[in-house]
């Protein structure tokens, strides 16, 4: 199939960029869930959002900088579910290490008052610049940065020199929010697969890879469907708060705790890189998984990950021993970024992810021509 077919997916591309950030909690995610869902209803009838209550966190400012010995602003952000502050001072120490989605392990430090109470965390992301990324710490009333690898020297030597840093944090939690899933189900029988792909993003950018990108795709395999007979169930699953600890995935997959699910197929990001990495697990089902990508006429480089990393919406299915795959094409260097707008060199591997994935179902017997 040619890329001029995809017209209507490159339309639900552009329109769900159009409403900027969407971090969970947030009006303009709202408004991309109901345009979201419209959109569902005319893949199936069968089509709702899914509405409940759920804490979630905003940020209006924040700053962080070198009172001295050379003074400067360093280009930082707030971790997701960070604590306040109308403003802190201290000296610098080395403070161990911060544990990202289980995946990486970065250097921390914390901020030490004159009286030797500790006032806010820093954490020197450990493979590219600054960008927000969701804290596991537990909650915690103290601000929690993180800066870019390239404050790794300087951060190492202030430590030992005790420099001293300052900044304020104004973000708050929402206690009374709400998280809204999208679903549509395709299909009959009992037992069912599930297609999913998150649609929020972090605060600073509207995600065009990450995952607006995987969203659209989500809603044209959904379109693509109608031209094959179903095997089984299909939910197509379009999740909220995906970036603030998989909140939508978890709820959904408890909502769904009885359900007999055969295995679920995560889209999460397409980026500009020809490398495919493919999160995915039990062994067994990495194998067939495998199986199939090699013979695929696509073109791109397959990295396996198994089990899968903990860092998307395969997670709370794969934790209650369902088997799941997740598919990207990373793009690190935009990841969480405001560079992650549209660009046309990114719709050319949307294409390939709906062939990929139509595939993939093909030869697991999920559907059949």
């Amino acid at each position: 199939m040619k890329n001029e077919d995809y017209q209507q997916m490159k339309e639900n591309w552009k329109q769900i960029i159009s409403y900027g950030p969407r971090p969970f909690g947030s009006a303009s995610l709202k408004q991309c869930s109901d345009y979201l869902t419209k959109e569902m209803k005319k893949l199936t009838p069968d089509a709702y959002q899914e509405s409940y209550g759920a804490e979630a966190w905003e940020v209006e400012n924040w700053n962080l900088e070198i009172v001295s010995p050379a003074p400067r602003e360093l280009e930082s952000y707030l971790f997701l579910g960070s604590g306040a502050s109308d403003g802190f001072e201290g000296r610098l120490i080395f403070a161990g290490h911060n544990r990202i989605w289980n995946m990486y392990v970065w250097d921390r430090y914390a901020v030490v008052d004159k009286s030797g109470e500790i006032t806010a965390y820093i954490t020197v992301r450990g493979n590219g610049e600054a960008i927000p990324q969701m804290l596991f710490t537990g909650h915690s009333e103290l601000p929690h940065y993180i800066v870019g690898i390239e404050e790794k020297d300087f951060f190492e030597a202030a430590a030992r020199n005790h420099t001293v840093v300052r900044g304020h944090a104004h973000c708050r939690k929402l206690p009374d929010a709400r998280c809204y899933n999208v679903v549509g189900l395709l299909g009959e029988g009992n037992k069912k697969v599930v297609l999913c792909a998150h649609y929020d993003t972090v605060y600073n950018t509207p995600g065009a890879y990450d995952n607006s990108s995987g969203a659209a795709v989500l809603l044209e395999i959904g379109r693509q469907l109608h031209n094959y007979h179903l095997n089984t169930r299909i939910e197509l699953l379009l999740t909220d708060g995906e970036e603030f600890n998989l909140v939508g995935s978890r709820h959904r997959c408890r909502q769904c705790a009885d359900d007999d699910i055969g295995m679920v197929l995560c889209i999460d990001g397409v980026g500009r890189e020809e490398v495919l990495e493919v999160w995915s697990g039990p062994e067994p089902f990495e194998r067939k998984i495998r199986a199939i990508l090699e013979k695929s006429s696509e073109h791109f480089d397959a990295l396996y990950k198994c089990p899968p990393p903990p860092g998307s919406d395969q997670e709370p299915y794969y934790a209650a021993g369902i088997p799941a795959c997740m598919l990207t094409f990373n793009d690190q260097g935009i990841l969480h970024s405001p560079k992650d707008i549209f660009e046309e060199s990114k719709f050319k591997n949307m294409s390939v992810m709906v062939r990929i994935s139509l595939d993939l179902l093909e030869q697991l017997n999920v559907i059949k021509r």
